[in-house]
């Protein structure tokens, strides 16, 4: 009998993954410094290694290094929450899946053009195809069979991840111009690609729209993230429960 498939689940806060831990058995628990790591399994077929990393990229680089070196044998880092609409055709509940990710507060020139990861001499990072269509699939899926209640029809695209909360729309203009295609912002999900694209890991990052990332951001995310957490476990259910079709090494 082959193994159980080894999800690294992470997101900023517990309301943006949902009810996580109810849904587990056979529970452990790590404590690193101020950060918890749980280890559980998802009904014997599935083994969860999740934590809530705190938001911005240091938080999350953090936290995605501690879970790869606590437990070895992590198939895929999944990095889940809730982000900011650049596009402006999207609205609330739109589910959007990282086609590609982008530092868009890196900016070493002239040594590197603008957004340019100097590790990696990259500016965007691709998850593994593979990957990005078992999800997208997965959600399509989901989505079809009427699993995703409240949420909107799953798409993809260009996600940009920055140290900054974005309620400016000249901010958010000028990002638009910058980033050809750009779908959406938000605090984490570019900066746990990098850790695991130098990790040798592959990675997908899941958001849905909670703002316009306009001058209402702040109230519109408030509100909506009570709300966020009550339905966030679907979108993981959906890829658990299609985890036999998953890439395997």
């Amino acid at each position: 009998m082959s193994r159980p498939l080894h999800i690294g689940l992470l997101g900023a806060m517990p309301e943006e993954i949902g009810c996580d831990l109810s849904h587990l058995h056979k529970l452990e628990i790590e404590e690193h410094g101020d950060l918890t790591i749980h280890k559980g399994l998802w009904q014997d077929s599935v083994q969860l290694t999740l934590a809530w990393s705190g938001w911005g990229k240091v938080s999350a680089a953090r936290t995605a290094t501690r879970l790869l070196a606590a437990t070895p044998g992590i198939d895929l880092l999944l990095f889940s929450g809730v982000a900011g609409a650049a596009d402006p055709t999207l609205e609330q509940w739109d589910v959007l899946l990282a086609d590609a990710v982008v530092q868009h507060d890196m900016d070493a020139r002239p040594l590197f053009p603008r957004f340019t990861l100097p590790p990696l001499n990259r500016d965007q990072l691709k998850p593994q195809a593979a990957w990005f269509q078992w999800a997208r699939t997965a959600l399509d899926q989901a989505h079809a069979a009427g699993e995703l209640q409240g949420f909107r029809q799953p798409g993809s695209g260009l996600i940009a991840t920055g140290d900054r909360f974005i309620g400016d729309p000249d901010v958010l203009d000028e990002l638009r111009g910058a980033l050809p295609g750009l779908k959406a912002v938000e605090m984490e999900g570019a900066a746990v690609a990098q850790v695991a694209e130098q990790e040798g890991i592959p990675w997908l990052v899941l958001r849905v729209i909670s703002d316009g990332a306009d001058d209402a951001a702040a109230a519109s995310f408030s509100s909506f993230i009570k709300d966020y957490e009550q339905r966030a476990w679907q979108l993981t259910e959906a890829l658990l429960k299609r985890q036999d079709s998953a890439p395997r090494p």
